[in-house]
């Protein structure tokens, strides 16, 4: 069977969530092709570099006009389809003898929905939802399959009209490296990982780290994703905080942590579940972030701090000397885990095959 899994630059989490897909695929069916296709590169190449730089930009330095895109784009939910993008769809398909596509950003679902429309074309499409919140954009006629993290996502997108047969809570894609690898010996120190995501950004201000490198009973790591000129800086000031770029060895550093700070990503936060880590959240600000702290709330995997007056400082040097609330975030993180594992990405809860027959 062909597979093509279109994605984006969007962060790096849409790009992991791929990764985690055609792992799954292949573990189920190693005669499988699967390929991975950036749709922005593939679609617009001129113009992508432009596209990301300007998601980037809005993201770190102006999120509520992101926020009120987003709300627009989902409002709007539909995408112009001209002739010249049908056959780039076309040669695309054509060219891996595509037997069936699946996407993991909302965008790709809406032109393949759009795409079939036109062409009265019924290859099967198969969404992943990677957030908690379903976004209306990732609601597309013509999607044979939703692949969701959770009922709350499914009972969300079944009020907005798609049908219950047509969603599967699978939770969110994640790399096999974090449900596998070895569990990391513990230093005496407890140790805070602090993950900016793809794009560098850090959840607080230098206070707050400073206030971290002068406590000898932490260590902390900072994963600064792509910005090079953070990590530079954070090695300059301060001498008890580990400062690396992007790194393949996510799944270590979690396993590492006792706690793990972070914006409150949906593959982040179904990464630190399968590395059963708990999870710190500070004042959450994207829109789409704002159910997956809520999800981390309500099952108790971690905490989240709304209060933009508070201190997150002390906040967490309380969470993370409380051992026994860890451990209670862990077990309830190992709960979730036992929910899915009869689960398959591409089964529903009978053991009926979705995708990989």
């Amino acid at each position: 069977m062909n597979i093509i899994i279109l994605t984006g630059r969007f962060g790096m989490g849409h790009i992991k969530a791929a990764e985690a897909i055609k792992e799954e695929i292949l573990k189920d069916n190693q005669a499988n092709n699967v390929e991975i296709i950036d749709f922005m590169d593939y679609m617009f190449p001129a113009i992508s570099k432009y596209i990301y730089k300007g998601f980037n930009f809005l993201v770190s330095s102006c999120s509520g006009l992101y926020n009120s895109l987003n709300k627009a784009a989902g409002n709007n939910g539909t995408v112009p389809l001209k002739v010249a993008v049908t056959r780039k769809i076309d040669r695309l398909i054509s060219r891996y003898q595509a037997d069936a596509i699946v996407v993991a950003f909302p965008v790709c679902s809406q032109y393949i929905s759009a795409y079939k429309r036109m062409r009265r074309c019924n290859i099967p499409l198969y969404t992943y939802v990677t957030d908690i919140t379903a976004h209306e954009e990732w609601i597309a006629p013509g999607t044979d399959k939703y692949f969701v993290g959770d009922t709350v996502t499914k009972n969300t997108l079944i009020s907005k009209g798609v049908l219950e047969e047509k969603i599967v809570v699978s939770g969110i894609p994640v790399r096999q490296c974090f449900y596998t690898g070895h569990t990391q010996e513990k230093s005496s120190q407890k140790e805070i990982l602090i993950m900016g995501g793809g794009l560098g950004l850090i959840p607080s201000s230098g206070d707050f780290l400073k206030s971290l490198n002068d406590n000898p009973k932490i260590k902390v790591t900072l994963i600064a994703g792509k910005n090079e000129k953070l990590v530079r800086e954070i090695r300059a000031k301060y001498d008890n905080v580990e400062a690396i770029g992007y790194t393949e060895k996510v799944d270590d550093y979690m396993r590492r942590a006792d706690l793990i700070v972070t914006k409150a990503g949906g593959i982040t936060t179904f990464e630190a579940i399968a590395s059963k880590t708990p999870l710190y959240v500070i004042k959450p600000f994207l829109e789409q972030e704002f159910g997956n702290a809520k999800y981390i709330e309500e099952h108790n995997i971690g905490r989240v701090l709304w209060n933009k007056d508070a201190d997150e400082t002390e906040d967490i040097l309380h969470l993370i000397d409380d051992d026994k609330l860890l451990q209670t975030m862990k077990d309830n993180m190992t709960k979730i885990i036992e929910e899915f594992e009869h689960c398959s990405l591409y089964r529903d809860k009978t053991g009926e095959r979705e995708l990989c027959s």
